[in-house]
């Protein structure tokens, strides 16, 4: 439970004893619970004093979770200079963008990508799938990622756009490896290598544990959403859970979402974008929802590889089928397909979960294609 107190104009040493009084009434009331969030919202906050802090500091020694929201720069520097930031979770207020009439120059699952002007893009997230901390975890993930030399954008701030939120990148003067492919049919093998190197890359590089959120979180998203919806039996959300936790705890680098449409060819190298649900953990999630978008949805729907990647479904299941045996070595058709089913069975916690938000069927098949999923779901073993 989370309950929110405005701060409001200027607290001093005038005022900061009532503004105590009043919080001491809040947090005493019969709905405040030991464990209740208490967020400080600064948005109307113009100035706080010595006063004013010490009432956040005896909030902070009472609580277990406090935060202020909303900081304005000014009010930033107040707390980052007396130490607060270091004491409580201090979020600055998020600047406004609109992206009315910039040129869209891309689109996919999680949101759209704008030109913003010559040197920078903004990425809008969809807000059912991405909150706050989740966009905020994406910009850190490609800070972190540039660091350990994995090739992706810059990212510059988290924004707010109406009741959305993205983050600025730097604008890469290049069109997404799933464009150029389209374009380049002929390519399709040469970049479907480089694609596998680029997975090798991320698989051998070790994050530092706790860099980066676990990657069983991003599958428990999913199954959050497939749980919420009701549509699913108790023993499929069990045996979802149950195998997510099952995978082994690692820290290598997962991308999360690596396909065609979220890599960039800069000087005829793939370059990462949409580090969204970038993590560390067992390289199968990878390789699973590589799998998902580029052989098992372009075998079910017509036409969906080319809406997440921009490549017609017959080629991008060719350039899946080159990746994963330069990926894997492996060139035995049989091995092959145990491995993929073992892919398409973590690939399915995606597919289910996104069946429910995209209403992807009609009112009279959606009951069947729930119950064809979770069969399939089950029938793994």
């Amino acid at each position: 439970m989370k309950i929110t107190y405005d701060l409001i104009g200027r607290i001093d040493s005038e005022n900061a004893g009532d503004l105590e009084k009043d919080i001491n009434s809040v947090i005493s009331g019969e709905d405040f619970a030991p464990d209740t969030e208490l967020e400080f919202n600064a948005a109307e906050l113009e100035y706080i004093s010595s006063a004013g802090l010490r009432v956040l500091l005896k909030c902070v020694k009472r609580l277990k979770n406090v935060s202020v929201t909303n900081v304005s720069p000014e009010i930033y520097n107040i707390f980052e200079v007396t130490g607060f930031t270091s004491m409580i979770n201090i979020q600055k207020k998020l600047r406004e963008v609109s992206v009315d009439g910039l040129p869209l120059i891309g689109t996919g699952a999680n949101g759209n990508v704008y030109r913003l002007d010559n040197e920078r893009i903004i990425k809008i997230y969809n807000p059912i799938t991405c909150n706050p901390e989740r966009i905020a975890r994406e910009k850190t993930a490609s800070k972190q990622a540039l660091i350990h030399d994995i090739p992706t954008a810059i990212s510059f701030d988290v924004v707010k756009s109406r009741d959305s939120y993205g983050i600025i990148y730097e604008m890469i003067n290049s069109s997404t490896l799933g464009q150029f492919i389209a374009a380049n049919p002929d390519k399709m093998e040469e970049y479907a290598l480089k694609m596998a190197d680029l997975l090798k890359k991320l698989h051998t590089t070790e994050f530092s544990p706790g860099s980066l959120p676990d990657a069983r979180l991003s599958f428990h998203a999913w199954i959050d959403i497939a749980e919420n919806s009701g549509y699913y039996s108790d023993e499929v959300i069990s045996k979802m859970k149950e195998d997510v936790d099952n995978l082994p705890e690692q820290n290598t680098f997962i991308h999360g979402d690596f396909h065609p449409g979220n890599i960039m060819i800069v000087d005829n190298e793939p370059v990462l974008i949409d580090m969204t649900d970038s993590s560390i953990g067992s390289p199968i999630i990878d390789l699973a929802g590589s799998y998902h978008i580029m052989k098992l949805l372009p075998g079910k729907r017509p036409n969906a590889g080319r809406m997440y990647t921009g490549i017609p479904d017959d080629i991008l299941v060719k350039m899946w089928d080159i990746l994963f045996r330069s990926y894997t070595g492996i060139n035995d058709d049989a091995e092959i397909r145990e491995y993929e089913r073992k892919l398409r069975h973590f690939a399915l916690i995606r597919s289910m979960a996104g069946i429910v938000f995209t209403k992807i069927a009609s009112k009279e098949e959606f009951p069947e294609l729930i119950k064809n999923t979770s069969n399939a779901f089950l029938n793994y073993l």
